[in-house]
């Protein structure tokens, strides 16, 4: 491969990470050193364009370069499915602490990374996500005691893991087992009288919150918001076909688990007149 601005002591790196990256993704050779699309202001090392989205590694001396930080926002803002992977020496030099900041700056900004010997052995150590889809950490103080440890799960899962949408999922599950423990309270203090609710047998969601709507359960509002979370995460559940459509649910899905999470910080109080608790 014929490489021009990268120094030549990585050049051996770059092939390297090209060939992991490819056999992992099934695709080609990378493009080198050229532009993604002219409104992105990135010219990584390499990348590659697929139907859906576009993979971009940049070969760096460390897994979280300043470049990337610099450019982050200009390449969010342009709402592209971009993934980019940072490939860089596993003997790199950098002190045990800035290294670790390295690795923990890369995953909750969403980026890849992955580490390459000097026998040319390596393999992704993080896949990062697709940068729209990149959320801040959660600050866990504003949830009840007994859902801190489900919320941080299910942004371990989105961001440091780079499973959004099993984040989402685990979001959109524990808002159906409140909802549901909610409507199991209401039922023994004689609140809920619908007859089709037996638990715990099984009951559709949406069906339980409709319901829950007609006999004003609980604060309106937050019903009518948690039906719309699960209407809409189900518009997410399906692969895309384009770059299009993969922009649309891409960002639906980031919008989905923050509304998720909103809902799940609320919720207490929205409960506490009709003396009702979150409970698991």
């Amino acid at each position: 491969m014929n490489f021009s601005v990268l120094p030549t002591h990585l050049h051996a790196l770059a092939e390297t990470a090209n060939f992991i990256i490819k056999s992992r993704y099934g695709l080609s050779d990378g493009i080198i050193e050229q532009p993604i699309l002219p409104d992105i202001p990135l010219q990584p090392t390499l990348h590659w364009k697929t139907k859906t989205h576009y993979i971009a590694c940049e070969v760096s001396e460390r897994p979280f370069p300043v470049s990337i930080k610099h450019q982050f926002a200009d390449i969010v803002s342009t709402g592209q499915p971009i993934r980019i992977i940072v490939a860089y020496p596993k003997d790199n030099g950098l002190s045990s602490a800035d290294y670790q900041n390295d690795i923990k700056t890369a995953k909750i900004y969403g980026i890849g990374y992955m580490s390459v010997d000097d026998n040319r052995n390596g393999e992704i150590e993080y896949n990062g996500v697709s940068l729209v889809l990149r959320i801040s950490p959660i600050d866990l103080k504003a949830f009840a005691k007994c859902l801190k440890p489900h919320i941080y799960e299910a942004y371990e899962h989105y961001m440091l893991k780079g499973d959004p949408d099993v984040g989402l999922q685990k979001i959109g599950q524990l808002t159906e087992q409140i909802i549901y423990n909610i409507a199991v309270q209401a039922k023994k203090k004689g609140s809920f009288s619908y007859v089709g609710f037996n638990p715990p047998a099984y009951i559709a969601q949406s069906r339980l919150i409709d319901q829950m709507i007609n006999e004003r359960v609980i604060d309106i509002p937050i019903l009518g918001r948690c039906r719309d979370f699960a209407n809409d995460r189900n518009s997410v559940s399906h692969k895309p076909k384009s770059r299009k459509e993969a922009m649309e649910i891409d960002r639906k899905l980031k919008d989905n688990f923050i509304i998720g999470t909103r809902i799940l910080e609320d919720m207490p109080e929205k409960i506490k007149p009709n003396g009702y608790k979150v409970s698991l």
